[in-house]
């Protein structure tokens, strides 16, 4: 009997010995360092991680206080706190963070569990310290903080429109204000929907299709898109679509930019062009068939000359128009410097007038100048150009004849030179547009009345460079006057 129980006793402490034996072979292979402290929160024993993480021995640590390892760096009066209520009251904490720095390591941030070791029968209670060293890991989450809070600044700051679509359904799953604000759709209208419910494009087929070369591909770009807004407004778009990972999920970027001004301002462009080398062709062909008929034998003297004037009145047209492209090129390059002296205006406008004389016989040119009107301050060259450009435009917009007047007139120390004629006037709406480049009016365009749209906006250019302004007053119907005025002297 004895014998029987002598081995039963003998075998439990074999058993509890393999478990005490495969316990530490557990606990010597975690990586993360492990401390057995007794309930005087000495230090019973450790793990090889703790060790080597702290190059530290078991000599020099193992009975010690846990305060007074490693030069007291583990003395913090809330972890203190923490391991001496876990005997008392049975209780564990998790997830304790210790930011401190260590001689060894550095600056380390280190998260700290702790917990009682049940042990009936025992005299002595344990606690389990494990600690685990986070430093790289917070570090990678603040900078993914810090990306994220990049990226969305990024996002909602951009001045082109973002999607965010899902790669596999086509769903919308986010999107930046400025694409809402240009579409007219708020947030909770878009988000969930696939692109082509949305009502973004007109044809719904071909964006479902750009959908699946995109998800084959990875890429696609539209240089010239037609979307919709809201409230079914047309605009133009360039489309640019980028499939890629996300936190292991494909999704799809798009970049949404409005290039309708600058598809206009290109149509414009275009039709400038056109015009400027009808211009050209018409003003050439003019004054090479004038002076190659006068040179006839036979042609009287009169014909002769009528034919030379119109020659002439067509090199002026020309001069003038390659003049007012070189003050715009010199403007747009930074390049347009003014020459400001004192300056007689009726002297410029009375030989802009002589100029001019010969442009249309239908048209009487009328000067209302005082005689003793104080000198400006402005460039006489830049001056003529603007009177030129100016009176040249009323005769040409009053098609019925009439007086242009050029007046002037001391306010507020400037002086107002203004140009009326007898015209067709201009409403309202088309003056907002009037000192843009190329712009002509709509009522205008026709071929009795040619022009490149390009003078008033060297007009405005000029008056600005010399510190003045210029304006117009006009109604359908009721003709028009050009008002800019330069600092007197």
């Amino acid at each position: 009997m004895n014998d029987n129980k002598a081995k039963d006793n003998k075998r439990t402490a074999q058993q509890i010995q393999e478990a005490l034996d495969y316990a530490e072979n557990v606990i010597s292979t975690i990586r993360e360092p492990l401390l057995v402290l007794d309930s005087d929160l000495r230090l019973v024993s450790a793990n090889q991680s703790f060790y080597r993480e702290f190059s530290v021995t078991p000599a020099e640590t193992e009975g010690k206080l846990i305060y007074e390892m490693c030069n007291g760096q583990w003395d913090i009066p809330k972890l203190r706190e923490l391991l001496e209520n876990i005997l008392p009251n049975n209780t564990s904490f998790e997830g304790y963070e210790v930011e401190h720095e260590f001689p060894s390591l550095g600056r380390r941030t280190m998260l700290l569990n702790a917990r009682r070791i049940h042990n009936h029968g025992a005299k002595t209670q344990r606690i389990l310290l494990a600690i685990e060293d986070v430093t790289e890991r917070k570090r990678l989450e603040q900078e993914m903080t810090s990306s994220e809070l990049r990226y969305r600044r990024l996002f909602e700051a951009a001045q082109d429109g973002i999607l965010i679509l899902n790669a596999e359904t086509g769903e919308i799953v986010d999107v930046n204000p400025f694409l809402l604000n240009m579409l007219g759709y708020s947030k909770q209208g878009i988000i969930g929907k696939k692109l082509w419910e949305i009502g973004f494009f007109k044809d719904i087929e071909v964006s479902q299709q750009a959908f699946k070369v995109l998800q084959a591909q990875g890429y696609v770009r539209y240089e010239d898109l037609p979307l919709k807004t809201r409230d079914g407004q047309s605009m133009q778009v360039e489309f640019i679509s980028n499939r890629y990972t996300v936190n292991g999920e494909q999704v799809i970027q798009c970049n949404v930019r409005d290039i309708t001004d600058r598809k206009k301002t290109e149509r414009m462009r275009d039709e400038f062009i056109g015009i400027l080398s009808h211009e050209i062709k018409n003003g050439l062909t003019v004054i090479m068939g004038a002076t190659s008929t006068a040179t006839r034998e036979g042609l009287s003297r009169e014909d002769s000359r009528e034919l030379l004037s119109d020659a002439i009145v067509q090199t002026e047209s020309m001069a003038n128009l390659v003049d007012n492209l070189l003050e715009l090129a010199r403007q747009q390059s930074g390049r347009l410097v003014v020459q400001c002296r004192p300056l007689d205006i009726g002297v410029v406008i009375q030989k802009v007038m002589q100029m001019l004389q010969s442009k249309s016989p239908i048209h009487r040119l009328v000067i209302d100048v005082p005689p003793e009107l104080p000198l400006a301050l402005a460039d006489s060259l830049r001056v003529e150009r603007i009177l030129y450009n100016l009176m040249d435009n009323a005769i040409k917009y009053s098609p019925g004849g009439g007086e242009v007047i050029v007046s002037a007139r001391c306010d507020a120390g400037f002086l107002i030179i203004s140009i009326t004629d007898q015209g067709q006037g201009i409403s309202p709406a088309d003056q907002i547009r009037l000192f843009q480049s190329f712009e002509r009016l709509e009522e205008t365009t026709s071929e009795d009345i040619r022009g490149t749209g390009l003078g008033l906006r060297v007009c405005r250019i000029l008056v600005e460079a010399q510190g003045g302004r210029i304006w117009v007053e006009s109604g359908k119907g009721k003709g028009s006057t050009f008002f800019f005025n330069l600092p007197l002297v």
